[in-house]
This record gives structure tokens, C-alpha cells and sequence, in this order.
């Protein structure tokens, strides 16, 4: 078996040196875990556009391939005393592979040094907070040890999960809004933020119609609002399969940031830990709130706020494009991610 995966590794690394003659790319991987193309420059083809990772100031980055103990493409850059060395490589993870990007940044210099490093996203990719969106679904896993530089909108979700329009089948009449959720795969929080005066209040109301459990018990959801202790609910045995329902908070932003947080988190001890919402509606703390006008869509029009969540009506907190990671290293310091 180690000779037999030693040879499929050759081969394919046959098949990145005839690329990168030809065409000046390499490609990895390996027949149980699918190939990958990376350009020269260390860009990584993906089939929702091509990401890299850039140092500030850096000329252009030289790319070498090794193939033990897996084709891995390294790719290396510096500027000044800052160096930067990222490597691509393909995982043989279930079911198809996975696409892995690491770097390691270095201050080669006796005194402390800044640098500032770049992940460049395709047009359309949409960044939350730790992973990025693109066409609806998560492609990218961001380094939780590091904060990027970037501007936020008046709200959106952070902690996302994937778009599905449509999955929703709402049973009777209702806002259309509730066709549409995000799922947090895997038992990802969907996390949303709106603009508030600080320490500001507003009527929230969430809403949620499950069809894909018709049992009880399957998935029970926790729904947390700023400033409201959290409250579980288990959609089908309050509703039924199909049933569109709303949920009334008054919420508060609490710690005065000026921003109220809504959040959907996975019960501990569910079956089913893959969280689910549906639609938001904020409302000004003077507003007369009754949840079946709301459930009906006739108050849509008077909220200050109404996501169709995984819709059309729906968007990322931050402003789309590159990722910008500003670090203070010390003197021979190392950072990987």
C-alpha cells in the first residue's frame, strides 16, 4: 500500500511539472482526493474563483513543488525583513478532498517589525466572521487566531451558514420571507448584527417554519437576542412540520456597542445540531407588536429592519472584498495560521 500511494504521488507530480512548463500552474492532489490547479503566483483555482494570500510591499513570489510526503506547492515572498511562505496542498478528506492553504510569517530582523498580509477573494465572495460565502454556500475557512481589517455595514449575519432559498415549505397563508433559511451546518451559530443607539432597544421578532423534521425532538433551536435571556423552542412539537411561527423578544444592546446581536445556536444535545432561521424583523420599542400580523407579512412595512434570512433581502455585516491581517511581529518572531 506505501509503495502504491508513492506512485500516485509521482504521478502527479509528473502531471504538475508538464503544467507548470505549459502553462505556468501546478497541480496536486491525488485520485482518491480529486487535483487542484495553483498558479504561479500561488493563486489557488477554486470552482468558486481563485484565492491567495499577498504580503504587502513583497515583488513578485517565487513557487516550488515538493511531493513527500503529498504534492505541496510552497510559495514564498519577502519584504524587507518580513517573510511570507504559504503552502497549498489537497486532503484527502471525505468525500471528495479539501483544499488546504497555510502560511507562516517571519520576522527575519533583530527589532520588531510590522507587515500586513492579504487574502485575496473573488469578486461576490461574501467574508463573515470565520468563514466566506460564495454562491450562497461556505467555501473557506478563515484563521481564528487573527482578526482581519475591515469595514462593517449597518447589519447582517457574521456567523452565516449557507443560503438555502426555497427549502421552506410554509403551510397556509404567510410572509413569502419564511420560503427561505440559513443552515448552520454541522451546528454552526447563525449570527446576525443591527445598528443600534448604545444600549438602545428594539422588538424583535424571529421567524421559523421546519420541513425537513416531522418528529418532535429532532431539532430543538436556541434563540438568543441581546439583552433577553435565551430561550429554547422545538419548532415541531410547538407548530408541526410545515407550521411558520414567530417568537416576540424584547431585545437591548447590552454591553453598548452600539450594535443588538441575534443568534440561532445549536442544542448541546440534539439529534440534529444544524441550526435554522428563517426570517428577522426589528421594530422600535414604541411599535404595538401582535406576532400573527407579523407571521402574516402585514406589518413588514412598518418594521425597521426585515431579513429575508438565505433570501433576496439578506447580506453580510461586512463589506465585501479583500481580507487585510495587519501584524506587530516581535524580533525573530514566527506567526502560522
Amino acid at each position: 500500500m506505501y509503495r502504491q500511494m508513492r506512485a500516485v504521488v509521482a504521478a502527479v507530480a509528473l502531471t504538475a511539472s508538464c503544467a507548470l512548463a505549459q502553462h505556468s500552474a501546478y497541480v496536486v492532489g491525488s485520485p482518491d482526493a480529486g487535483t487542484t490547479t495553483v498558479a504561479a503566483d500561488g493563486a489557488v483555482q477554486e470552482n468558486w474563483g481563485q484565492v491567495r494570500l499577498v504580503l504587502e510591499g513583497a515583488p513578485a513570489a517565487t513557487c516550488a513543488l515538493s511531493v513527500d510526503p503529498v504534492p505541496t506547492v510552497t510559495v514564498s515572498s519577502s519584504a524587507g525583513a518580513v517573510t511570507l511562505t504559504t503552502e497549498v496542498f489537497r486532503a484527502p478528506v471525505w468525500p471528495s478532498g479539501v483544499d488546504v492553504l497555510t502560511a507562516r510569517v517571519r520576522n527575519t530582523a533583530e527589532s520588531p517589525r510590522t507587515a500586513a498580509v492579504v487574502l485575496a477573494l473573488p469578486e461576490g465572495a461574501e467574508a463573515g466572521e470565520r468563514t466566506v460565502a460564495a454562491g450562497g454556500r461556505n467555501v473557506l475557512a478563515l484563521p481564528a487566531s487573527l482578526t482581519p481589517k475591515r469595514k462593517g455595514r449597518d447589519w447582517g449575519w457574521t456567523a452565516g451558514g449557507q443560503a438555502l432559498p426555497g427549502w421552506a415549505k410554509p403551510q397556509g397563508p404567510g410572509d413569502p420571507a419564511f420560503r427561505s433559511i440559513r443552515a448552520g451546518m454541522g451546528g454552526v451559530p447563525i449570527t446576525y448584527l443591527f445598528a443600534v443607539p448604545p444600549r438602545g432597544g428594539r422588538k424583535v421578532v424571529l421567524g421559523l417554519c421546519e420541513s425537513h423534521w416531522a418528529e418532535a425532538g429532532q431539532r430543538p433551536l436556541l434563540l438568543n437576542v441581546e439583552g433577553v435571556a435565551p430561550e429554547q423552542v422545538d419548532p415541531v412539537a410547538a407548530w408541526g412540520q410545515h407550521q411558520p411561527a414567530c417568537l416576540l423578544f424584547d431585545g437591548r444592546d447590552a454591553d453598548g456597542d452600539g450594535f443588538l446581536r441575534v443568534s440561532v445556536d445549536p442544542v448541546e444535545a440534539a439529534p440534529d445540531r444544524n441550526t435554522i432561521l428563517n426570517v428577522i424583523w426589528l421594530f422600535t420599542p414604541d411599535k404595538a407588536i401582535d406576532t400573527a400580523e407579523v407571521l402574516a407579512g402585514r406589518l413588514t412595512a412598518a418594521a425597521e429592519r426585515s431579513v429575508d434570512v438565505g433570501g433576496q433581502r439578506d447580506q453580510s455585516f461586512y463589506e465585501g472584498g479583500d481580507l487585510r491581517y495587519e501584524l506587530s511581529l516581535k524580533p525573530n518572531e514566527e506567526v502560522r495560521f
